[in-house]
């Protein structure tokens, strides 16, 4: 059974994860697995792939010009023979039977692909990143628009093995999956011109092509994402997700599937936070102290030039790349066809679902600081059955843990600088599309069917306003913001929703589709209220109260 797949290692991010991630490998397939590793990795991470190729015995393919993962995985699967492939990336991490329980799912289930059940750490197999997952089409189908949506995600990997799901998928992702070699070779080769939007690349061709995917939970792997960069590691993340390449990769995935994207966001919002997040990492010296503003732009900006335009003279001479046949229109077409007439009309815009459920995802964010944590506990406690997700800003926390939870992603202003109040909505630079986003206070309680009750009042708008409890309308002739305002308080009754100017942060529900940013843009630090207003009014959302009851 072992021989039966071939392993095609690639370059994610980074070079340096590759050695760890090798000696998990090796730990849980038998020697005789075939294992293809393809890279341009620097001289000592390539001296020390010797070292282990000596030790264990594995095929290596290395360029000296940089390579795309996509590119590597074309490159690998040219040496395979094998019944199965899998492709893997470099900074992956493997529970034993992985590979045996995938191969007996693709036999079971005659399966094209399969995707395992795929953590995101450190630390390792504890929170799920996907476990497997689905298209979800709406739009028109001549302009459909096209995204993915992950099972599970940030659920703990505990709740997956007491309820894992069915079986039934339609979304693999390259952080580690199995398929069919003769699928690959049918359907290829991968598409070398995407770095961005391949997962949902090759579940469209799956789909069209009539496929069977499959998700085994019982095979176990956790994507290494929150490991800090080395500096020699950044010359290949900044080349991989350079703008250059990712804006090509949008317009690619764009002319092939006749679809809408949503560039813009997408280009100057996870992918541009990413980079930073990356330097940021390597250099936390100078992030903390130079500032958020100036770091990015005297800093990181000049550095990420310098880095990227290093790579890409790698690859001045290359050939064209590879990718596959051209997709008959008529054929795309009535696939979109059926799907969209199929997709039931949803309530919101383009809202992505929760975790395992048909609801939108309910993201929550939290600032807090140390005096505060008597009553952080009460409002946690009140908060969190309700939602899928709540990042918490630690404000002056330093290295301590405050609070550990499945639900909650902590972020420290060690990490991201002193954006105090405003660190409630950083959560916005992490968020996926189409999440429904919560802004709270620390010192709140909040009554157990807030969420519902809120929601219930965005719907009524399809998602294109902003909803509050606490709220202002701002005098015509405004001098004074303290004084030229009409306040309504949390306390006030209210018989139907109200218009309000200015909403007040510590209750208000909003969807992402249609309002994002970047906190740590802003010019002042603690004028939240203020500063969201004008967020949402240079984008023309409107401000309600909810309707409640006096008290």
């Amino acid at each position: 059974m072992s021989a039966a797949t071939t392993i095609i290692v690639a370059p994610r991010e980074r070079f340096r994860s590759i050695l760890t991630s090798l000696e998990s490998l090796f730990a849980t397939v038998p020697r005789e697995t075939p294992v293809v590793v393809e890279g341009c990795s620097p001289p000592d991470v390539r001296a020390a792939l010797a070292v282990l190729q000596a030790a264990r015995p594995f095929t290596w393919i290395a360029r000296d010009h940089f390579v795309t993962p996509h590119e590597a995985r074309n490159i690998g699967f040219e040496t395979v023979t094998s019944e199965f492939v899998v492709f893997a990336d470099n900074d992956m991490i493997y529970e034993p039977d992985w590979l045996a329980r995938l191969e007996e799912n693709a036999r079971r289930n005659t399966s094209d692909m399969v995707a395992p059940a795929i953590c995101i750490g450190p630390p390792r197999a504890t929170t799920v990143h996907h476990a497997g997952g689905s298209l979800v089409i709406d739009g028109t189908p001549d302009r459909p628009h096209v995204t993915e949506r992950h099972r599970m995600k940030d659920e703990a990997l505990a709740a997956l093995r007491d309820q894992p799901p069915n079986e039934d998928n339609e979304v693999v992702e390259f952080h580690c999956f199995l398929a069919r070699s003769a699928f690959i070779a049918r359907h290829g080769p991968l598409d070398e011109r995407l770095i961005t939007r391949e997962q949902i690349d090759i579940a469209l061709r799956a789909a069209l092509a009539g496929a069977r995917v499959t998700f085994e939970a019982g095979a176990v792997v956790t994507y290494d994402a929150r490991v800090p960069f080395e500096r020699d590691d950044l010359v290949y993340h900044l080349f991989r997700w350079s703008h250059d390449l990712a804006r090509r990769s949008l317009d690619v995935f764009r002319a092939t599937w006749g679809t809408e994207t949503d560039g813009t966001r997408v280009l100057h919002g996870w992918i541009a936070r990413h980079r930073l997040r990356a330097i940021t990492s390597a250099y936390p010296d100078e992030a903390a102290a130079m500032g958020p503003k100036r770091f990015r732009t005297e800093f990181a900006a000049p550095l990420e030039a310098r880095l990227t335009a290093q790579a890409l003279a790698t690859r001045s001479d290359l050939p064209a790349q590879h990718h596959p046949r051209a997709l008959p229109r008529q054929k795309r077409l009535a696939f979109f066809s059926r799907h969209v007439a199929a997709a039931p009309s949803p309530p919101f815009l383009h809202l992505g679902a929760a975790p395992g459920k048909s609801r939108p995802m309910i993201v929550a964010s939290m600032a807090t600081m140390p005096s505060r944590h008597a009553t952080l506990q009460e409002a946690l406690g009140s908060i969190l059955p309700q939602v899928d997700r709540l990042f918490l800003f630690l404000d002056g926390f330093g290295e301590a843990a405050v609070v550990r939870h499945p639900r909650i992603v902590p972020l420290r202003s060690e990490a991201f600088g002193d954006l105090g109040a405003g660190g409630k909505l950083l959560g916005l630079t992490l968020y996926n599309p189409g999440d429904l986003y919560l802004t709270l206070d620390d010192d709140i309680r909040y009554p157990p069917d807030f969420v519902a009750r809120m929601c219930s009042h965005l719907e009524t708008t399809k998602g294109m306003a902003a909803f509050g409890v606490h709220g202002s309308v701002l005098k015509p002739a405004l001098k004074s913001y303290l004084l030229d305002r009409q306040v309504a308080l949390r306390s006030h009754g209210r018989p139907r929703p109200s218009r309000v100017d200015v909403l007040g942060t510590d209750a208000v529900l909003f969807s992402t589709a249609r309002l994002a940013f970047d906190v740590r843009e802003w010019q002042h630090r603690n004028m939240v209220d203020l500063q969201f207003a004008v967020e949402c009014a240079q984008r023309g959302i409107d401000r309600f109260t909810v309707a409640r009851p006096a008290g």
